[in-house]
């Protein structure tokens, strides 16, 4: 029998696995290391979760589909100026790119398997169509830097690449991608640029700039060509890349000292 979601709660563990299809196992693992600790217990010892668990819960799982490491997601939803409301229209954005771009992948894909059931035979035109809409997603970044650095540039960036440690490389990654989602939501739900916490943001913006910087100290023309494209809005409209807007606020802050 199906569970019914009660406004409110209390759950129990069992019911919150049935309705979002997380396990048991999963539950207890993220209460063990503190990042969904039930708001209650029974009498019998009982995990008992409440709406706001679910609402965390949504987050945690959220944050995970992005990319985003559970030690990092434990410090973002604990932070005292996260922002629910903000949060979630940020991550709609960022999904809702990821969804266009599965769309059509998906589209390409049925193409082809809708004309082998109508004719028994594949089309090896729309089988290259599909590939050619995964290839796509797949290069789509790499397109984006071709567009913005020569190939001499290019081909330092694949220097760099296998110069820095891949775990160096995905730790500044979802850095920025951390710190861009908060600076958005501060920015929209209006946080006071002399407040402790945007200071907190800029010192971390700073931080950040000068962990990436540091791989680029044996090239400044290269550091120098990355800023010149953000200083002529080239990655305006990439989500992943600061914005002009995100700019703006971490200047504003640091003015407000």
């Amino acid at each position: 029998m199906a569970t019914v979601a009660k406004r409110n709660g209390p759950y129990r563990v069992g019911e919150v696995a049935t309705l979002t299809r997380v396990s048991v196992r999963t539950l207890h693992h993220y209460d063990r290391i503190g990042l969904l600790r039930p708001t209650a217990r029974s009498d019998a010892g009982y995990r008992l979760y409440a709406g706001a668990d679910l609402l965390r819960l949504q987050q945690i799982l959220t944050l995970r589909y992005l990319g985003f490491p559970l030690a990092r997601i434990g410090e973002l939803l604990d932070r005292p100026d996260f922002d629910l409301v903000a949060a979630l229209r940020i991550q709609r954005r960022i999904l809702a790119d990821r969804v266009g771009e599965l769309g059509r992948i998906d589209a390409a894909i049925g193409d082809l398997l809708a004309r082998r059931e109508a004719t028994g035979d594949w089309d090896w035109t729309l089988a290259a169509r599909a590939s050619e809409e995964v290839g796509r997603g797949l290069e789509r970044k790499k397109d984006e830097m071709d567009k913005l650095y020569t190939p001499a540039q290019m081909e330092r960036f694949a220097a760099l690449g296998t110069e820095i440690p891949k775990e160096e490389i995905a730790a500044i990654e979802q850095g920025w991608t951390a710190l861009l989602a908060e600076v958005r939501a501060a920015r929209e739900g209006g946080l006071a640029p002399a407040s402790a916490e945007a200071r907190t943001l800029a010192d971390r913006w700073d931080e950040l700039t000068e962990r990436t910087a540091s791989h680029y100290r044996n090239d400044p023309e290269l550091w120098q060509a990355i800023g010149a494209n953000h200083d002529r809005g080239a990655f305006e409209g990439h989500d992943r890349a600061p914005q002009a807007g995100d700019f703006a606020f971490i200047e504003e802050v640091k003015r407000a000292r």
